[in-house]
């Protein structure tokens, strides 16, 4: 047998089924709801076989094994559905590269995670203030259950109910949980606790709301090795098929927001847990749908929140609408005010309608409405999509008062400047000096960086130097075509750069060629003048070589 084979062998495909749908025993087989997305139905259809490990639905007339069940149901590749099932079952995957320490660590902790949840649902029903505080805020019991609130109620109890079930104190420490292992104290103690749940039903960590007003509002576990917040959306795994029939996703910021929403029959809706979206979400977001909507708390840090999202979305090939709050300021609030949610999906608005509705211009001057203009025309630009283009370019128009004519011979102008510097780029008549100079102008911060990046600042040209020197006062004495020149230069080069870590690294590499450059130069210059039997420029002539050789410059 292969190692899929040995794979699919080791799972029962009842329980597998089980963290997707409900079953019911009917003979030796269970039936089932049809849980595939696009397939709604009232009377089950789906049916299990544990004998022969398949199901088979009658309604979609379609065969499901294992691994194609999970790459059905999750939209993910064989290769993913594989590691699915491997964190399942356990069973090794021969390229799989974790070793068997850390398998073990992660099993643990998916075990322990589920035990402390019951232990936080049992504390929940023997505390009924709690439960009175809950029902207060308008969850009936069904809705507790369903959305898993529980309670922490004790210091301590929480590590000995562990204790009893035979976890060590290092896997109890792994589980962030406690403040640490020697206080045994739960660190969520006196918060209603929201359970974290991936794609596949584990628990994998905990938010803990405090009741009353004490600081912080919300404690949320770390990363842990089951748990990275920039791959998991919460509400996820049963928003899944509304998702997939209603063809789009409402992204809110808290936890209470999405339950919110679903309690409203909005059941397409999740929550970015208090983090920045990212690029695993969008991955996981894009195998159910290509419509976002993105209902961020109206806060201050809302807009910012929205600008960050937006920023991360751009050129993924999604459609995507940002819900403005005009009457409370989170979901939750908005909904128990009694207002329809509807409508505010029907009023969502494009990215660049809300860049242009937030903005901070007073569109009455004339100098502010061009600097507005061409910041608007900057983030459009950015955009690959020609009929994305268009709409925006319009949009800006009408919201400017600008006739379009003289928008679309700006835009097409900024572009062609774009377009000059890609292809001066590619044909080298751009220097270093000029990409660093882009890169202070975009961001002054990097000076000390920059100055300390150079090896040869013998050599500096005078432009360069008075940039390193006060780049506000080069900037100011920048023409249009020199500011639009160095701006696109920035642009080409920040395109390319994902993480703070890259662009570190691109800088670096750019400072390499800056020094490669003066290098070449100076040593014309040196060999030049011992020709001419100049002692002194021997002397730094060798000194040239000493410093190219401890940073490997050739």
């Amino acid at each position: 047998m292969s190692f899929v084979d040995d794979l699919e062998a080791s799972i029962d495909i009842i329980e597998l089924v089980w963290r997707y749908t409900k079953l019911k025993k009917a003979g030796t087989n269970y039936k089932a709801l049809c849980p595939f997305p696009g397939h709604s139905e009232k009377t089950p259809s789906f049916v299990a076989s544990p004998a022969k490990q398949i199901g088979y639905c009658f309604g979609c007339h379609k065969w499901w094994w294992p691994i194609k069940f999970i790459m059905d149901m999750d939209n993910c590749e064989f290769r993913e559905a594989l590691q699915i099932l491997w964190n399942i079952t356990g069973t090794e995957i021969p390229w799989y590269t974790e070793n068997k320490e850390t398998i073990e660590i992660k099993k643990n902790l998916y075990s322990l995670y589920k035990d402390a949840t019951n232990y936080y649902k049992t504390a929940l029903s023997k505390n009924p203030e709690v439960k009175k505080y809950l029902m207060n805020r308008g969850l009936s019991w069904e809705d507790i259950e369903k959305f898993h609130f529980w309670y922490a109620d004790s210091w301590i109890s929480l590590y000995n109910y562990l204790k009893d079930k035979w976890y060590e104190d290092e896997q109890i420490g792994q589980s962030n949980i406690f403040l640490d292992v020697k206080s045994r104290k739960d660190k969520f103690i006196g918060r209603v606790i929201f359970p974290i749940q991936n794609l596949r039903w584990d628990f994998v960590a905990f938010a803990g709301r405090i009741i009353g007003k004490w600081e912080p509002k919300y404690l949320n576990s770390p990363a842990s090795d089951i748990y990275d917040k920039s791959s998991i959306l919460y509400g996820l795994y049963d928003a899944r098929n509304a998702i997939t029939k209603n063809d789009y996703i409402i992204i809110t910021e808290w936890y209470m927001d999405t339950i919110a929403l679903h309690r409203a029959w909005f059941f397409q809706s999740v929550a970015v847990s208090g983090t920045a979206l990212t690029e695993k979400h969008i991955t996981i977001i894009k195998r159910l749908t290509h419509k976002i909507y993105l209902c961020f708390d109206s806060d201050k840090a809302w807009e910012q929140a929205t600008k960050n999202s937006i920023e991360i979305l751009k050129n993924k090939g999604l459609e995507v609408k940002i819900i403005s709050l005009w009457a409370g300021k989170d979901p939750d609030e908005f909904l128990q005010w009694g207002w329809d949610f509807n409508e505010l999906i029907d009023w969502a608005l494009s990215p660049i309608a809300f860049l242009i509705k937030t903005n901070k211009y007073n569109l009455s001057s004339i100098d502010e409405k061009k600097k507005f203009i061409a910041e608007i025309l900057d983030i459009i630009r950015n955009y690959s999509d020609a009929v994305e283009q268009d709409t925006y370019l319009k949009e800006l128009a009408k919201v400017s008062d600008t006739p379009i004519s003289i928008i679309y011979e700006l835009f097409k102008w900024t572009r062609k400047a774009k377009t000059e510097v890609v292809e001066n780029i590619e044909k080298k008549t751009l220097t270093p000096e000029d990409t660093l100079i882009a890169l202070l102008i975009d961001e002054p911060s990097l000076k000390d960086e920059i100055k300390q990046g150079i090896i040869f600042p013998e050599w500096i040209s005078e432009k360069f130097e008075s940039a390193l020197n006060d780049i506000d006062s080069f900037s100011k004495k920048l023409d249009l075509t020199g500011k639009e020149k160095y701006k696109a230069l920035a642009m080409s080069y920040m395109s390319k750069w994902n993480t703070i870590e890259e662009q570190k690294t691109e800088r670096m590499t750019v400072l390499f060629s800056l020094n490669r450059m003066y290098y070449k130069v100076l040593t014309e210059k040196y060999k030049s003048l011992m020709n001419s039997w100049d002692n002194d420029a021997l002397i730094k002539y060798s000194r040239l070589l000493q410093i190219a050789k401890q940073h490997n410059i050739k």
